[in-house]
């Protein structure tokens, strides 16, 4: 007769069924989410915003590098959600178009994006539209995996817009991008949809960046200034990305370089100075 030695012991924890509802499960919340409605979401244009003018609208980390190097002269206005400053307007002399540098020190919710780029769409009514973000090395889905120095700047475009540069690629499905100037792109090409317009001119920018991106906040976050030292790209790069902003927008002839300075002075001080903890203010509309 065979005995089995194991029959009188317990069997191991994962073999048992459990369908008891007390038993504590760490990834299970205390409480259900109570069902919490959208917010109401107050979009404010401070200053002159000129509208049916070519418009270059920068985020992140991108938009604060560029606006190191780019002449952007002092701010024109500011755009505030839910009175906290999530944009700043720069109407430079030396270009038509107009500048929005966008979440430079703070970020948008997601439920927010929509609403905050149809209001900018409506109020500016662009000609034409270049944006520029940045898109995460690790996170994008590729035949093969590429080096974030040797990844290239990739791109999206509306209209019948001739992007033939051998250092730009296009950015390919099945990746997707959660921004405000995703954001702002797709409403672009919603109003190219409507009857009797005239076909919409658009192309977004997207350098690669090493880091991958923080999920989303559910509210908009305190202004947090990066330091200048946190990010940065080749000037190379980063002239032939400001070409390329301006050629979107039909001024590839008399703009002002890009060029890098030493003390990383821009015409973004708000979004490269940290706040001394006791300083007073959120996104002032003076930085």
């Amino acid at each position: 007769m065979e005995v089995d030695p194991l029959a009188d012991t317990a069997p191991p924890r994962y073999a048992i069924e459990s369908d008891d509802e007390d038993e504590y499960n760490p990834l299970s919340p205390s409480k259900p989410a109570a069902y919490q409605p959208p917010a109401d979401v107050d979009v404010k244009f401070i200053g002159q915003f000129p509208s049916g003018r070519p418009l270059i609208f920068v985020s992140g980390d991108a938009g604060l590098v560029w606006g190191r190097g780019a002449a952007l002269g002092m701010q024109q206005g500011g755009i505030y959600v839910n009175n906290k400053q999530v944009g700043v307007l720069f109407l430079p002399s030396w270009t038509r178009a107009a500048i929005i540098a966008s979440e430079t020190f703070t970020r948008l919710p997601l439920s927010i994006m929509n609403t905050y780029t149809t209001a900018i769409i409506e109020r500016t009514e662009p000609t034409s539209v270049s944006l520029l973000d940045t898109y995460s090395v690790q996170g994008y889905i590729a035949p093969k995996m590429i080096p974030w120095e040797d990844a290239p700047v990739r791109y999206l475009s509306i209209g019948s817009i001739a992007i033939s540069d051998p250092d730009l690629e296009l950015f390919e499905p099945p990746n997707l991008l959660q921004s405000a100037t995703a954001s702002l792109l797709a409403g672009i090409f919603l109003r190219s949809l409507e009857v009797k317009r005239k076909e919409e001119i658009a192309a977004f920018f997207l350098l690669p960046s090493p880091k991958l991106p923080p999920p989303p906040p559910t509210t908009i976050p305190p202004s947090c200034f990066p330091s200048p030292e946190d990010v940065h790209w080749d000037q190379q790069t980063m002239k032939k990305v400001h070409r390329w902003l301006f050629e979107i927008v039909g001024e590839s002839g008399n703009i002002e370089p890009w060029v890098e300075r030493n003390d990383k002075s821009t015409g973004l001080p708000a979004a490269t100075v940290r706040r001394a903890p006791t300083e007073i203010g959120e996104g002032g509309m003076y930085i």
